[in-house]
């Protein structure tokens, strides 16, 4: 009833129609104005004449902040019939444009050095031989005060600000002088509260004393601190600057959050079923920072459960250890195992905003694959460079995922077999056509004598709602004497998709996959399916509903379910 409410409001409205020579962006400036619907749909009228002048008075302001100084307007008023409101049609002829003849911009003190301010001159817009744009100038002006406040010129001011616009030449000059004066510089920062060392809460400050002051680096400061999880709320203010020293100082208050916090989360996709999730963590073990945590997962194909140990190091925004063990056990279509792990990860941001993560694993493994019942021990370094680049962190129009990781071990230091494996995956999101084009590539390559010598953990399959639909989680890859899938030394899969808004929060999508897992590219087998499906944008992230059959063979169509942010 609401909805139906302010459609019809919305029509009781008068009608506003344009004719003439304006282009859209004039016509549009016009409209927004003038603002046709804050008048009456059924003006009295003896109020005509006001309306007239109204409108035409709006209209000249947007004409001449868009540089057109000499319009001519042709306004008709058309009065209402009995069942409908009242129109207007303005013929808009905007003459010529005035342009601009001279740019006098001038920055003096401190600021002259600094490429923030050479930057906004560079992308205002305001050049000689440009038609004049009001808004330009403004943006502008209000963006050189903004970074004087902003980037500590506490003494700067703009000394002289005029646009002039000749309407007999149709020209115009634009006058803006700053004076800087000297950038203020970071002083003393004073913490209050929090219940960790002060080494480790200094250790997440965004600047150092005596850096050139900027408000970035406060915000960047404040999202460091509040992204840790140690604390539930964080104020930082600009003190009262120091003209002696020019400095300013910083103050910082921490509000804790609580030390122990409960893990739950439910979930389901075919590749696993229904499944739960529980666990419990401590977020301040200590005064150092160190996190604590346990989970448990249970599903029809995973049981497992882990502990996590999280040390933040020197530069803890960037910089932390990770000490973790944990048990699985694991049936998919094609193997059972059982599988204990314990290691350590060294995981560092590096300044190009790539993730380095060295690791150390140690692996014991029951599995059973085809008729191969057996064990294996493994101790595995590794190391792994990965980034993620989104316009969104749960459902990007553009962005990108690219990891790539090599692991090993030799039977000669505490392995039952000798391996090398290397992994690359990657996933590319593009707008096309209102929609997304989504594409994804995985491929992994491993030097092993017999891939047999290899537990399940280790080898590769393909199959499954993030691989090849169509076909079960792990059904693909190379098959024994009696047609049972073993896994492979090798894989490639990759996928085209494009998916489509219906509503903001419902989406369409069309797909196709391919690959498998292999032991010698002369015996690559890829395997084909392509499906359609539906995609909700939910709360906790993009829920994905498809509807997949393998081109190949004659198989029946296969629904995937699955949950999660796209990269």
């Amino acid at each position: 009833m609401l909805a139906t409410a302010l459609v019809q409001a919305k029509d009781d409205v008068p009608a506003m129609t344009f004719s003439g020579t304006a282009d859209d962006a004039v016509i549009s400036n016009i409209r927004n104005l003038v603002n046709i619907e804050r008048y009456p749909c059924h003006p009295p009228r003896a109020q005509y004449g006001l309306l007239r002048q109204q409108i035409r008075s709006h209209a000249s302001d947007a004409l001449q902040a868009m540089g057109y100084y000499h319009p001519r307007l042709t306004l008709t008023l058309n009065p209402q019939h009995q069942d409908s409101c009242a129109s207007v049609n303005l013929d808009v002829q905007p003459g010529p444009v005035v342009h601009i003849s001279a740019v006098d911009i001038r920055i003096q003190g401190d600021a002259a050095s600094d490429p923030a301010f050479r930057k906004l001159q560079d992308k205002a817009g305001l050049n000689v031989d440009d038609p004049l744009r009001h808004d330009h100038y403004s943006s502008l002006r209000k963006a050189l005060q903004q970074s004087l406040i902003s980037r500590g010129y506490v003494e700067g001011s703009l000394t002289e600000h005029r646009l002039t616009v000749d309407t007999r030449a149709n020209t115009a000059t634009v006058t803006l002088h700053v004076d800087s004066g000297p950038r203020y510089h970071f002083g003393q920062t004073t913490l209050h509260g929090g219940n960790l060392n002060d080494r480790l809460l200094r250790a997440y400050l965004q600047y150092r004393q005596d850096d050139p002051f900027d408000n970035g680096d406060l915000l960047a400061t404040q999202q460091a601190y509040l992204g840790t999880s140690y604390f539930s709320a964080v104020r930082v203010q600009r003190g009262e600057p120091d003209r002696a020293s020019h400095s300013i100082p910083v103050d910082i208050t921490f509000t804790d959050n609580n030390r122990w916090s409960l893990l739950t989360g439910i979930g389901a996709s075919t590749d696993t079923g229904p499944r739960l999730r529980l666990g419990v963590e401590n977020r301040r073990v200590n005064r150092a920072g160190h996190r604590f945590s346990v989970e448990s997962e249970l599903s029809e194909v995973r049981q497992g459960a882990g502990a996590s140990y999280q040390i933040p190091l020197k530069d803890p925004v960037h910089e932390r250890l990770d000490l973790h063990t944990s048990y699985v056990n694991e049936t998919t279509d094609s193997n059972d195992n059982e599988r204990f792990s314990t290691g350590a990860d060294y995981i560092v941001e590096l300044n190009n905003k790539w993730v380095a993560t060295t690791s150390l694993e140690w692996l014991h493994e029951t599995y059973q694959v085809a008729d191969q019942i057996d064990r294996a021990e493994l101790l595995i370094p590794g190391f792994q460079l990965s980034r993620v680049k989104a316009d969104d962190p749960i459902y990007p129009r553009q962005g990108w995922r690219l990891s790539g990781k090599i692991r090993f071990a030799d039977d000669a230091l505490l392995s039952s077999t000798s391996f090398v494996q290397t992994t690359l995956s990657g996933k590319l999101i593009q707008p096309v056509l209102g929609g997304r084009i989504l594409t994804r590539l995985d491929l992994g390559y491993t030097d092993v004598a017999d891939v047999t010598d290899l537990p399940a953990s280790i080898r590769f399959f393909a199959g499954g709602d993030s691989s090849v639909r169509g076909y079960g989680y792990e059904a693909l890859g190379p098959e024994d004497s009696n047609g049972d899938v073993i896994g492979g030394r090798d894989l490639a899969t990759a996928s085209l998709e494009f998916d489509h808004p219906i509503t903001r929060q419902w989406h369409y999508a069309v797909f196709t996959d391919g690959g498998n897992a292999f032991n010698e590219l002369n015996n690559f087998d890829p395997k084909y399916s392509a499906g359609a499906g539906i995609r909700w944008r939910s709360p906790l992230g993009p829920i994905r509903l498809d509807f997949a059959r393998a081109l190949d063979e004659s198989r029946s169509w296969r629904i995937h379910l699955s949950m999660g942010p796209d990269l």
